[in-house]
């Protein structure tokens, strides 16, 4: 099956909010609770090439902690640079920025 850029869904906000409650409960305190990522590193990644979208890796940084990379795909499902066997040229996303301390401020 390919990827045609609409892969994915918007859910509930609540039912969002219990998916990171039920995480959240599991991690330590020095524990990432969320990464960021600009929207101008995003589009880079987008940018390139036949891109349809992101694929986002579970990752462990130098840390320890829990982090992303990031890499565009395209509608063949190959990714847009050289992660997880891939031999094709292109932008890795990384260093993210993390919450704690970047977080949500409330309004």
């Amino acid at each position: 099956m390919a990827f045609n850029g609409n892969e994915g869904e918007m859910i509930d906000p609540k039912l969002g909010q219990q998916m990171i409650d039920n995480y959240q409960k599991n991690i330590g305190p020095k524990d990432n609770k969320a990464l960021f990522f600009g929207v101008n590193r995003l589009q880079q990644l987008l940018n390139q090439g036949q891109a349809v979208g992101l694929r986002f890796y579970f990752a462990k940084d130098s840390a320890g902690l829990d982090t992303l990379v990031v890499v565009a795909a395209d509608a063949n499902e190959k990714n847009i640079g050289p992660i997880d066997g891939s031999k094709s040229a292109g932008l890795v996303g990384d260093s993210a920025w993390p919450c704690p301390p970047y977080c949500n401020v409330a309004d």
